[in-house]
């Protein structure tokens, strides 16, 4: 077998993400009329929920607040330690938390009524729906300084200012 030497992988990384980059960019450029429309209607559709959804239900709106909360401070200490294990760990804790508060689990019932909270159950649909948004939007932030982490690693290490 033919090993690859690690000069030649880390030389394909950015070429191939420069191609994905490109790629997602003519994309995002040929179907623009398409991406609009999707953007008016998701705008439409998350404003319509911060106006009529929020109101409604203030209880389960604050659990969800909370719940983000949690979730940002299991992404700031998954950032600090830096690794993937620690990601995957914060995410598992963070849908557990999520389905424990709303469902509870075999033996012990839903911690929303355990803590004495006793927040209106919303559907599962509206559970697995928040918990993407408050996981994806918490997660994004510290992706994002990972990125600029990682961004300003690679260029104290090849000195691309002096080029």
């Amino acid at each position: 077998m033919v090993q690859q030497s690690s000069a030649s992988r880390s030389f394909l990384k950015p070429v191939v993400g420069g191609l994905i980059v490109l790629a997602a960019l003519v994309a995002a450029i040929y179907f623009r009329v398409e991406l609009w429309e999707f953007i008016k209607v998701a705008s439409r559709a998350i404003g319509t929920v911060l106006t009529d959804w929020i109101p409604n239900h203030p209880g389960q709106a604050a659990a969800t607040a909370v719940f983000a909360v949690v979730a940002f401070a299991l992404n700031w200490v998954a950032h600090v330690r830096g690794r993937l294990r620690a990601w995957i760990f914060a995410l598992v804790v963070e849908i557990g938390l999520w389905v424990l508060f709303w469902y509870g689990a075999v033996v012990i019932p839903p911690l929303n009524e355990l803590i004495g909270t006793n927040v209106e159950k919303m559907t599962l649909a509206t559970v697995f729906i928040s918990a993407a948004v408050v996981i994806g939007l918490t997660g994004l932030v510290f992706w994002i300084l990972e990125l600029r982490e990682e961004w300003n690693k690679y260029r104290r290490r090849h000195h691309v200012d002096d080029d």
